[in-house]
């Protein structure tokens, strides 16, 4: 399949998830409130009143109790304990613990080792009078990820709610890939054998090239979801057509077996294969020179994100293509079992900082769990 030529439904970006549904993945999720306590007493109660309307539970410092742990135990559990993460930074760092950061920052640092969704608020920039330690903290993080301001609390506590919104629908229509098409899918069932997922396509290219397969017949046809990535034949599609630009569809897809070993090898002249894959990655992203000449012909570099140079997609596609494209090339490769974090930055004079991490396979059953595999570079022509 050529991946140059990916029609991606860069429209279903702006789906979203109605009241109902959103209640319904809030429930049971755990928000962790981040902020200088005494500087910000009504944003707090503005933003617990957003988590708490949409049916999630705000975890904060306020509310955990007296425990026999010391503070900062407790409220670094809580940030393990949540899914999201939402910070308010204002124009103070806060007071340095003995390991040197803020209570702030360490929560703000242990978010992303956790891999929680993040939700960046920044007030107070303009004044002059920021800390610098603050300043340094809110510019680190915009390397990554893009922040928000707010006027007032209720500014704020809108702004939570549309966010926790956003990231319900992201959860709740997840980016696929069915051969050289990607879009955003309602419903994924998958018992091993047959995979059915419906979607709203809003791409006639998408919905033309989906009916092409179909009537094809053609098998070997890469299949990719946030967790799966192996090839199937489309053995149902059926189409409502909702409107002039709107597609209801209804796919089943037959799992086909991949003939590939599971064994892979453990080193590959004396270097671990984590690490030559982890060398490879960082090559074909970031243009280094890590493979050197001791891998010869055995290893090349490696871009999954190839097939989107150049394409100028908005971020709202940009990041979760990129994240999808970057775990079926790990996972079908048998490098990794899951993807466990992926954050691509906002862009900066045509360049993004890419950091990623994920988990590899065991070699043998009886092994201690594989640790997990990072890269951080910038890439570029995203």
């Amino acid at each position: 399949m050529d991946d140059a030529s990916l029609l991606i439904d860069q429209r279903s970006a702006s789906l979203a998830a109605a009241g109902e549904d959103v209640r319904a993945w809030a429930s049971g999720r755990r928000v962790f409130v981040s902020s200088l306590i005494t500087d910000m007493p009504d944003e707090r109660a503005a933003v617990r009143a957003a988590i708490e309307s949409v049916g999630a539970t705000a975890v904060m410092f306020e509310d955990l109790g007296a425990q026999d742990i010391s503070a900062e135990q407790a409220y670094l559990s809580g940030v393990r304990s949540s899914e999201v993460y939402v910070g308010m930074w204002g124009s103070r760092y806060g007071v340095r613990m003995p390991d040197g950061y803020s209570a702030t920052h360490a929560e703000f640092l242990e978010a992303e080792r956790n891999g929680l969704r993040l939700c960046l608020f920044v007030n107070g920039e303009t004044g002059g009078e920021m800390d610098g330690a603050q300043r340094d903290l809110i510019q680190g993080a915009r390397n990554l990820y893009t922040t928000s301001p707010w006027t007032d609390p209720e500014d704020l506590g809108r702004r939570v709610r549309r966010r926790l919104e956003e990231l319900a629908a992201e959860e709740l229509a997840p980016w696929v890939r069915v051969g050289r098409t990607l879009f955003r899918a309602r419903e994924i069932t998958n018992d091993g054998r047959t995979i059915s997922l419906t979607a709203a396509v809003r791409s006639d290219a998408v919905h033309a090239e989906l009916v092409r397969l179909r009537d094809s017949r053609a098998g070997g046809v890469p299949f990719a979801s946030p967790h799966t990535a192996l090839p199937v034949q489309i053995s149902g599609l059926s189409t409502t057509t909702v409107s002039t630009i709107g597609h209801e569809e209804r796919l089943t897809l037959v799992a086909q077996d991949q003939r590939s070993s599971n064994l892979r090898a453990s080193t590959i002249n004396g270097i671990s294969a984590d690490e030559v894959g982890r060398r490879a990655l960082s090559d074909g992203l970031f243009g280094t020179s890590l493979l050197g000449q001791q891998m010869g012909w055995m290893t090349r570099p490696i871009d999954p994100l190839a097939p989107l140079r150049g394409l100028g997609l908005d971020d709202s596609v940009l990041r979760p293509v990129a994240r999808l494209l970057f775990a079926e090339r790990l996972i079908t490769d048998q490098a990794a079992t899951r993807v466990d974090s992926f954050a691509l930055g906002p862009s900066h004079q045509g360049a993004r900082r890419l950091r990623a991490t994920w988990t590899p396979p065991q070699v043998y059953a009886n092994e201690p769990d594989p640790a997990p595999v990072s890269i951080d570079g910038t890439v570029t022509g995203l």
